[in-house]
């Protein structure tokens, strides 16, 4: 288990000094019957026990005066240290299917709060609190509500919210004002805020839902798990249970339904004929795959993916290349992004897959360098420059190592028949 850590950067610019022993003797005063295990208010009584948390200068920190984006680093440091506990999450892989069990908050980067790395302009942008954010239509009262403006809140703003995690999830007007829901559409009364909240759509709450966790969460308090059956990245939450609820409400009616396959085969065919012409390639299979579909270098499923031709190893006959749409990522982008559009999408996978067949074609693949650069960049940025040279020492070391452990005997040899060499 992780110590928690000494020194750490919070996104509002303040540094915390945490003690790792005052910590876990505060939480074993901190698990009452009547508070959750790992929830918001155990983490409230643990920060504010005498030692726990101090400003940089030494001074006790405020904690009930802290943004709720600096309270949930801190609590999410403390999960990650195992000074609060966490139930590990049981889920199916999002793109297999297969399930898997992990604790979210063990799998946290860390480092760039250590290292004071939080200068990501997407990342670590501050949240506008000013602005009115688009959302799906809410009706409230006689009017549809179509954004929505959040305050920013302290813990103490915030307590009714942390008090009521552990019950039955129903929106009220006090937890309007602690989420800090100050205006939907054109409303501003907490009541009618709250009974419009309490009957949206799905889709349209948890629009409300991605919105409060952005303005009160940090971007960073994500952690990544790689399936083991398929590769895929799955991101998780830390803390996994948010106060927050992020499910309520009615069935929105049903949207657009996904094409099946045989729809989608046919669109596909259609969109290929038009593009091949147009760029002027021919002879290239195209496959629409319904199985699970492959992964890039970082665990995204792909929507598409380009094999160049060459020898069957089993037949030992030509093979003409391929380019294969995954069916399941697009009904997943479907599902998730309510503005996808499935036949542009289509359109530009395969022009996409096209450009790498002409590149292979030149003998230089521009464009897979620059994907595989992109990787790498969004790998280190969530894991921090600092700590990215570390593990690179780190895997740099181990190859010695290893390379010393199975070439030894060769030295030894080397050596002996130096010194006998000198010796005659």
């Amino acid at each position: 288990m992780p110590r928690l850590s000494a020194r750490v950067h919070l996104p509002s610019g303040r540094v915390a000094r945490l003690s790792d022993e005052a910590a876990r003797r505060a939480a074993a005063h901190a698990r009452t019957p009547d508070v959750r295990p790992g929830g918001s208010m155990e983490a409230l009584g643990i920060l504010e026990a005498k030692d726990v948390a101090r400003t940089d200068a030494g001074a006790p920190i405020d904690v009930r005066g802290l943004s709720l984006r600096d309270f949930h680093v801190l609590r999410a440091l403390l999960v990650h240290a195992g000074v609060q506990a966490e139930a590990p999450a049981e889920l199916p892989c999002e793109n297999c299917g297969e399930a898997f069990r992990v604790a979210p908050s063990s799998l946290l980067e860390i480092a760039p709060f250590v290292d004071a790395e939080l200068d990501d302009p997407e990342l670590d942008a501050p949240f506008d609190h000013e602005t009115a954010h688009v959302i799906p239509a809410i009706r409230v009262g006689t009017e549809l509500a179509r954004s929505i403006r959040i305050a920013a809140r302290t813990v103490e703003e915030a307590l009714p919210l942390f008090r009521a995690e552990s019950a039955p999830t129903r929106i009220t007007p006090a937890l309007v004002v602690a989420m800090g829901i100050t205006a939907l559409g054109r409303e501003r009364r907490a009541s009618a805020i709250a009974k419009a909240l309490a009957a949206a759509p799905d889709e349209a709450y948890q629009a409300v839902a991605d919105c409060l966790y952005e303005a009160h969460y940090s971007a960073r308090l994500v952690a990544v798990h790689r399936c083991a059956a398929c590769g895929a990245r799955n991101d998780l939450d830390v803390p996994w249970q948010r106060e927050i609820p992020y499910e309520i409400g009615e069935p929105r009616k049903a949207r657009r339904a996904f094409p099946d396959l045989d729809a989608f085969e046919a669109m596909v065919a259609s969109a290929a004929d038009r593009i091949y012409q147009a760029r002027r390639v021919r002879n290239i299979d195209l496959i629409v795959d319904d199985g699970v579909p492959a992964c890039d270098d970082g665990g995204e499923p792909l929507l598409g993916c380009y094999t160049p031709g060459g020898t069957d190893a089993t037949l030992g006959i030509p093979r003409a290349p391929e380019i294969r749409l995954f069916y399941r990522t697009f009904q997943a982008e479907h599902r998730h992004d309510r503005s996808f559009d499935v036949a542009a999408e289509i359109d530009e996978t395969i022009d996409h897959e096209i450009t790498h067949h002409l590149h292979h074609l030149a003998g230089d693949d521009p464009l897979d360098e620059e994907e595989h650069a992109v990787i790498e960049k969004e790998a280190i940025r969530r894991i921090g420059k600092r700590e990215a040279a570390r593990r690179a020492g780190r895997g740099l070391a181990s190859e010695l190592a290893g390379f010393v452990r199975t070439t030894w005997p060769l030295f030894v040899i080397a050596f002996v028949a130096t010194y006998f060499t000198f010796c005659r």
